[in-house]
């Protein structure tokens, strides 16, 4: 049944348990969502060419961008605010609606004049195609942030997942069509549709109307959260638009993929974080709440993630080569190094949304935009010497922005000190250095008896998860409790009892 916008004030949610529901949801979808795109780049890289897919890069940035501009915009400013009306749910829709009809419009026009000279027309074409996600966004921007202020997990998944396969379905078909880098536009925009579709179907949308006074009150949190976002999403791309003008398209291809496995593949587990985190951390109670969960949500991140990024470093060399075929075996190198990014990312996960929801997204606003220019100067300057040189710096830069996130803004906004870095990522940092111990030999010993790519990193990776959990309980009881209760809640503690009753019945005499 669609869910219809109440005009009242919400009431305070259990966030311990909104937060137990929303991981088992979340860390369903994320699985699920993780398995199908891993699929379809695997079938994609051996249909689509690294050129292609460098072309792709530059001009599919364009859904994201318009999805965030859009709801950072229009509707973060409904989750965040303690009390809405109906007229403020009638504004935004009214402004969002707008919105995301004139930059589909400003697209249309200027991308034939200003790709070309910069990017090639291909490009350009490319663009006009994946700017029709702007006005697609933006028919459910209201829609979206209805769910994510009800804290309605489960339905948020579920479409998530559902527009997920459409998109990849539709990318990998078009491809096997003979279509290129348009299949990955397409798919893009297609994922947008449907999710668009969905949330009008499960939050009746209401009429757009112009409501001064209401419009104000959401552009003071709006503007400068959607400026924010536009600038957050810009970091995230602005290495492809470099790297576009100054490389060849089949260069930008292969290190978008180094950047895919060591930066945005971690992201589907961490993920889980960015979409519980601005919604919840909106409705804590002070400052030390929203302090205590973003610490210990941090700690869980570090402990998982880092591990899985310190495998793919070492099984970068078969797996790459193993799942997307011998053409992108270039990438290998890149994508260790940007396992560090990854790293960094995934800690600083959550982080953007605490900024967001204790009410200051001017500050993160020139965060963000300092860190844009000095990413974009460093792979600018760094384009020549190639990707290799490339990734390395942008690892260096992710290492500086970590800190430099911690000390001007979480520290100032939060309370949140440099120094927990070294508290939050220790105990996993030290038990990752136990799995590559033991992991790296013995992947090198499989690869001198010339064993294949399975055989190399099945046996590796699981003595080296074996070690990392070893150190990580007798070395680090603290980081162990937290994993180990987050399992908990997430399986729930009747259905561990349950099947510790059925092992053991089973095992009966």
């Amino acid at each position: 049944m669609p869910v219809s916008p109440a005009d009242q004030t919400d009431g305070q949610p259990d966030l311990r348990q909104a937060a137990v529901s929303g991981v088992r949801w979340v860390a369903s979808a994320r699985v699920v969502a993780s398995v199908l795109q891993l699929a379809a780049a695997v079938v994609l890289a051996r249909l689509v060419s690294p050129a292609e897919f460098g072309r792709a890069a530059v001009a599919v940035v364009l859904v994201p961008m318009s999805v965030i501009f859009l709801f950072e915009g229009f509707g973060s400013a409904l989750v965040q605010r303690k009390e809405i009306t109906r007229r403020h749910l009638e504004a935004a829709t009214l402004v969002s609606l707008v919105t995301g009809v004139l930059l589909t419009g400003l697209v249309l026009a200027l991308a034939p004049v200003v790709s070309p000279p910069v990017f090639g027309p291909r490009v350009g074409s490319l663009m006009q195609i994946s700017c029709i996600g702007s006005s697609l966004a933006g028919l459910a921007t209201v829609s979206r942030a209805m769910l994510w202020r009800q804290l309605d997990f489960r339905r948020i998944s579920l479409i998530e997942v559902a527009s997920l396969i459409i998109g990849s379905v539709s990318s990998v078909a078009l491809a096997a069509a003979g279509l290129n880098a348009e299949a990955i536009v397409l798919g893009a925009v297609m994922m947008t549709a449907s999710a668009s579709g969905m949330l009008l179907v499960s939050v009746r949308p209401v009429l757009p109307r112009w409501h001064g006074p209401e419009l104000r009150e959401l552009a003071r949190f709006g503007v400068p959260a959607s400026l924010a976002g536009l600038t957050q999403v810009s970091f995230n791309n602005i290495d492809y638009a470099v790297l576009a003008a100054r490389l060849s398209a089949a260069q930008v291809g292969l290190y978008w993929r180094a950047f895919q496995v060591g930066v945005v593949y971690q992201e589907k587990v961490s993920g889980v974080m960015a979409r519980l985190a601005f919604p919840i951390y909106s409705r804590t109670s002070d400052v030390e709440e929203l302090k205590a969960l973003h610490e210990r949500a941090t700690r869980l991140l570090a402990v998982i993630i880092i591990p899985l990024l310190a495998i793919v470093a070492f099984t970068a060399p078969e797996f790459v080569p193993w799942a997307f075929g011998d053409a992108w075996q270039e990438s290998v190198l890149p994508t260790q190094i940007l396992c560090v990014a990854g790293i960094v990312t995934a800690v600083l996960r959550g982080s953007h949304q605490l900024v967001l929801a204790a009410g200051r997204p001017r500050a993160l606003l020139g965060f963000n935009v300092g860190m844009l220019v000095a990413y974009g100067a460093t792979v600018w300057f760094t384009a020549p010497l190639g990707i290799v040189r490339v990734s390395v710096a942008v690892a260096t830069l992710y290492v500086l922005m970590l800190v430099s996130f911690y000390a001007f803004l979480l520290r100032p906004i939060a309370g949140v000190a440099v120094r927990r870095i070294f508290f939050d990522v220790g105990p996993a940092l030290a038990a990752s250095l136990a799995l590559l111990a033991v992991g790296v030999p013995m992947a090198e010993l499989m690869r001198s008896l010339d064993a294949a790519p399975l055989v190399v990193m099945c046996p590796a990776s699981l003595v080296g998860l074996g070690m990392y959990a070893a150190t990580l309980r007798m070395g680090f009881p603290a980081a162990w409790a937290d994993l180990h209760g987050l399992v908990r809640r997430v399986v729930g503690p009747r259905r561990l009892f349950a099947r510790r009753r059925a092992v053991a019945s089973s095992s009966a005499p």
